[in-house]
């Protein structure tokens, strides 16, 4: 591992457009459960109709309620080592921007300043009426603590509903064309912890290749893309974003 840690902190030295492709394993170093995982909620289709569109649409206290453990698990989960280390990368001008697959709000608490989120995050919502934004946090609190049984606009008394794509839904165009736009302008893309399977987001390291960039994979599972990455690690993203970290301080 140590040799290709080595040849991939080289190629970061090299680039100055580099973007970030983050997937479920960024966040499963933080303690957020993988959905696609064993035992995951994409095995329990009865919980996938309740997190789906018209499922909230339907029944938004039942939304809450199958949702409470996963809404607890995010507020409270902290950036890791990986988070920090694209901060890092950030900081010194050599990282252009996030493209991420998660949820949970965690590169922007990180520090990341320009994060596209094509599968939105949980720790916004907004009225399903007048739009209005809010922040979750203290919603999550009061229903985690039996006070609130769905969090309602304080002007159109109507469910907020997470800024998350859910089933059902489609990606936020701008997040979506603003991801493709990096992938086909950036030197190097970075991917940490996706397995590079699920569509459309799948797609943006061919856009990055097929524009000249390199290709690096830190991720604990094969990829369909590994025979095309420059460099391909099998590794925790820990232990990868420790010895970069130290490269780059």
């Amino acid at each position: 591992m140590m040799a290709d840690t080595e040849r991939a902190i080289s190629l970061i030295r090299k680039s100055n457009r580099i973007v970030a492709l983050s997937g479920a394993g960024i966040s499963t170093e933080a303690g957020i459960p993988d959905f696609r995982g064993p035992g995951g909620m994409w095995e329990n289709n009865d919980l996938l109709q309740q997190l789906s569109a018209s499922g909230f649409s339907r029944n938004p206290e039942g939304f809450y309620r199958a949702s409470l453990e996963l809404f607890s698990t995010i507020s409270r989960a902290e950036p890791t080592l990986a988070h920090r280390l694209l901060v890092r990368l950030e900081q010194i001008g050599k990282l252009d921007a996030v493209v991420t697959q998660n949820i949970d709000g965690l590169h922007h608490a990180a520090g990341s300043t320009k994060v596209y989120e094509v599968h939105g995050t949980f720790r916004t919502g907004h009225c399903t009426k007048c739009g209005t934004g809010c922040e979750m946090a203290s919603y999550y609190s009061e229903i985690e603590s039996g006070r609130l049984r769905v969090p309602l606009c304080s002007e159109c008394a109507v469910p907020i509903k997470p800024d998350v794509v859910l089933f059902e839904e489609l990606l936020p165009v701008d997040a979506w064309q603003g991801a493709v736009e990096a992938a086909e302008n950036c030197d190097l893309m970075l991917v940490f912890g996706s397995s590079l399977v699920v569509y459309p987001a799948a797609e943006l390291p061919m856009i990055a290749l097929s524009k000249g960039a390199s290709l690096v994979i830190v991720n604990l599972e094969s990829t369909p893309y590994d025979s095309a990455a420059t460099v391909a690690i099998r590794a925790k993203l820990g232990e990868f974003a420790k010895s970069a970290l130290a490269a780059f301080l």
